[in-house]
Formats: C-alpha cells, sequence, structure tokens
C-alpha cells in the first residue's frame, strides 16, 4: 500500500524548520501540488528537494518563493516538465 503523500510532507518538521509560517507554506503547498502523482521514489527526491530548498532559504536568506523559481526555471520554464526520478 501507498503512503499517502500529504501526510509524508506534512509529518516531516525538518522540512520546514527554520522557514517563517508563510515560507513553509509556500514550500508545502507546491510540493504537495507536485506529489500528487508522485510515485514513491519521486516523493523521495521531493522530499529531499525539500529540504534543500528550506537549507538555501534558511542559511542563505533567499526566499523560498525565488528558489522555487529556480528549480521551475531549471525545469524547463514556468511549467514542470517532470520529476527524474
Amino acid at each position: 500500500m501507498r503512503e499517502d503523500p500529504a501526510y509524508l510532507l506534512l509529518e516531516d518538521e525538518a522540512l520546514t524548520e527554520g522557514l517563517t509560517d508563510e515560507e513553509a507554506q509556500v514550500l508545502l503547498s507546491w510540493l504537495l501540488d507536485l506529489a500528487k502523482d508522485a510515485d514513491p521514489a519521486q516523493l523521495a527526491h521531493l522530499r529531499r528537494l525539500g529540504h534543500e530548498i528550506t537549507r538555501l532559504s534558511r542559511d542563505h536568506g533567499v526566499p523560498v518563493e525565488e528558489v522555487i523559481g529556480l528549480v521551475e526555471l531549471a525545469w524547463g520554464g514556468d511549467e514542470v516538465q517532470g520529476l527524474k526520478a
């Protein structure tokens, strides 16, 4: 049985550690949107990506929205083309 992606992301306290409530909400909303159709391997990559976005934002003072924008740009523009596991 597949675990609920929302549960896995929302229960991971380290995923948003050090972010403001607004930044945490933006990050979790973005990740949950991507996780809707993710398989377990992709979900693991999403969690890792979320941790890295949080680290970059917290350690370097870059707003979460800007880091997400850079990730989307790296994926190929305004629309995420898909996750590569």
